[in-house]
């Protein structure tokens, strides 16, 4: 089976164990490089590691772009761009994304989780359609969120669960055996608001009780949150004094 592999973020260990494993990467699409995507950068060099051709895209021209390549499954993985409906009716296409949909639709849904207080999280694989994130699902793996838990701590699980569920989904897919199970319209969510700096403000009068959460879905290291005393910035930091070395959440 030929797999046209699409991806926009850190998700270079899927690609990794699916060349591990054997599988035929005919192609990696990524949107062009800038100074604002550097981590489209890891899977870039991943594809040139293994010979695996490097196919740079536009959202204009990815349509061109991609009827210029023989593939017979098409994965998206952390890829940024809607994908337009002619280009999905040709050939399956199947779509990681990093909760337990139909919960978190979105592509900056995973902080929400986080404000929330949600408990559990997961990786969900399913079906491409033109609809972000509704297309019926072909498998789920889910773990815990603890009170420890950071927005990043919760994407890295989701990432080192990525790699296998989907190679195992492939392998379904190409005895026949995969199932597809519509998306539970009642229990949908969705979140895609950007989160930008200015959104890792807090109200400093509020009781800190109510303020973890919050505190804790800001990115610790290049955003974390703050707020201002006399008009000087006063950032928060959150650590444990007795945290273990292999501890697996980040505070």
């Amino acid at each position: 089976m030929k797999i046209l592999f699409l991806s926009g973020g850190a998700r270079e260990a899927a690609l990794e164990y699916l060349l591990e494993k054997g599988e035929n990467v005919v192609a990696v699409i990524t949107p062009h490089l800038t100074n604002a995507n550097s981590r489209f950068y890891s899977v870039i060099t991943t594809a040139i590691k293994h010979g695996i051709l490097v196919v740079p895209v536009t959202k204009e021209n990815i349509g061109f772009k991609l009827a210029e390549i023989d593939y017979d499954l098409f994965v998206s993985c952390g890829f940024p761009y809607i994908i337009d409906d002619e280009m999905l009716k040709t050939k399956l296409a199947i779509n990681v994304h990093p909760t337990l949909l139909p919960r978190y639709r979105g592509f900056r849904s995973g902080p929400f989780q986080i404000i929330n207080g949600e408990k559990e999280s997961g990786v969900t694989i399913h079906k491409l359609t033109k609809e972000m994130d509704k297309g019926d699902i072909l498998a789920q793996q889910s773990f815990p969120i603890t009170i420890f838990d950071t927005t990043k701590s919760v994407f890295r699980k989701a990432r080192e669960i990525e790699p296998r569920l989907l190679f195992d989904v492939i392998q379904k897919i190409k005895t026949g055996e995969v199932t597809y199970t519509p998306q539970d319209e009642s229990k949908s969510t969705e979140y895609n608001m950007l989160r930008r700096p200015k959104d890792s403000e807090i109200d400093w009068e509020k009781p800190l009780k109510s303020l973890y959460n919050e505190i804790r879905a800001c990115d610790s290291i290049d955003y974390p949150a703050f707020f201002y005393v006399e008009g000087q910035k006063i950032y928060v930091k959150l650590w444990r004094g007795d945290k273990k070395e292999d501890d697996y959440d980040l505070i």
